[in-house]
C-alpha cells in the first residue's frame, strides 16, 4: 500500500513544505525518508502528521484507496489492451515484471500476476489453467468483501464448471452487503455476464440459463445502471444461438444495438456487434469457443 506516497501527495496538494508538515512530530529528515518509503514510522506519530496537513484519518483512508483502484485500473486496462491486440509477448514481458517486484503472497499484485499467466495459458491452449491458489484464498476467506468478489469475478473461469458454479452461489449470498453501492452492484453482474461465458464455454447451458435467471432477477430487483442492462439482453441473445434460434438471438441483439445508439455507446455498441458478427458465423461449428472477463472496477 502506498501509504507514504500517498501522505505525500496530500502535503503537496495542500502546498505544505516539510518543516510545516512535520511539525513537532518528526524531523524534516525524518519525514523525508517517510515519504520516500526508506523508513517506517509509528502509527502514532502518523496521525499527528495527518493533523499537522489538516486531513483527517477518514479523508486520508479513502484517497488511499482511490490511489490503489487506479494502479489496479491501469494494470487491468494495460492487460485489456494486449489482449485485445493479441500482444501475448508483451504479456509474458509484464508478467515478468510484476514477478520481479516481488509482490507480497496474496497481495492483489500477486493475483494480476495469476490472471494474466491464466489469460495466456487461455490463449495458447484454449483451456482455463487451474489456479489452486486462488480457490484456496476464497475457501479460507470466511467473510468476503470487495477484494474477494474482486478476485472471484476475473478468476472464475480458472476453475472446474461445478466449483464455479457453487462459488457463485457463495457470491450472491456474500455480495448482498454491498448491493446498495452502484459500483458493486455493478461488479455482481460482471460475476454473473463471466461466469455465463465459462458455463457456456463447457457446453452448460442449463447452469447458463440459470445464470440468466439470476441476472434478470437482480435486474428486477434494483439497478439504474445501463451496462448490465446491455449485458442481460446480449447474453439473451448468444444463449439463443447456443440453442440454434438464430432469428431469437437477432432479435435480442439488435436491441442491444438500438440502445447502444439511444444512449450514445460508440464503443459499446461497436463491440457488441463484433461478437454479434463472430458468434453468427460460428454457433454451428462445435469446436468454436468464447471467453469473455469482464472486470467490474473498470468500466
Amino acid at each position: 500500500m502506498n501509504y507514504s506516497k500517498t501522505f505525500k501527495k496530500i502535503r503537496i496538494a495542500k502546498g505544505m513544505k516539510l518543516k510545516e508538515a512535520a511539525g513537532n512530530t518528526l524531523s524534516i529528515s525524518q519525514l523525508s525518508r517517510f515519504e520516500n518509503e526508506q523508513s517506517m514510522i509509528s502509527i502514532d506519530s502518523f496521525i499527528e502528521l495527518l493533523t499537522n496537513v489538516n486531513t483527517s484519518p477518514e479523508e486520508y483512508f479513502y484517497l488511499l484507496r482511490q490511489e490503489e483502484e487506479n494502479e489496479l485500473k491501469n494494470y487491468f486496462n494495460r492487460v485489456k489492451n494486449l489482449v485485445n491486440n493479441k500482444k501475448y509477448d508483451k504479456l509474458e514481458e509484464l508478467v515478468i515484471d510484476l514477478k520481479n517486484q516481488k509482490p507480497a503472497s496474496n497481495s492483489w499484485m500477486s493475483f494480476i500476476v495469476l490472471f494474466v499467466e491464466s489469460i495466456i495459458v487461455l490463449d495458447k491452449e484454449k483451456k482455463p489453467l487451474n489456479q489452486p491458489r486462488v480457490l484456496s484464498y476464497l475457501i479460507q476467506v470466511e467473510d468476503w468483501g470487495e477484494m474477494e468478489l474482486y478476485i472471484y469475478a476475473i478468476f472464475g473461469f480458472v476453475f472446474d464448471v461445478e466449483t464455479t458454479y457453487l462459488l457463485m452461489k457463495t457470491a450472491i449470498k456474500k455480495s448482498r452487503l454491498y448491493q446498495s453501492i452502484p459500483q458493486d452492484m455493478n461488479l455482481l453482474f460482471s460475476i454473473l455476464s463471466n461466469n455465463f461465458s465459462a458455463f457456456l464455454l463447457h457446453k452448460r447451458y442449463d447452469y447458463a440459463e440459470e445464470t440468466l435467471a439470476i441476472y434478470e432477477k437482480k435486474l428486477l430487483e434494483n439497478t439504474l445502471l445501463i451496462e448490465p442492462h446491455l449485458d442481460f439482453l446480449f447474453n439473451k441473445g448468444i444463449f439463443a444461438f447456443t440453442q440454434k434460434r438464430e432469428e431469437e438471438a437477432k432479435v435480442y441483439c439488435e436491441q442491444v444495438f438500438e440502445l447502444c445508439r439511444l444512449f450514445k455507446l460508440t464503443e459499446q455498441e461497436e463491440n457488441y456487434k463484433k461478437r454479434y458478427l463472430i458468434w453468427s458465423k460460428s454457433y454451428l461449428d462445435p469446436d468454436f469457443q468464447e471467453q469473455i472477463i469482464k472486470i467490474g472496477f473498470i468500466s
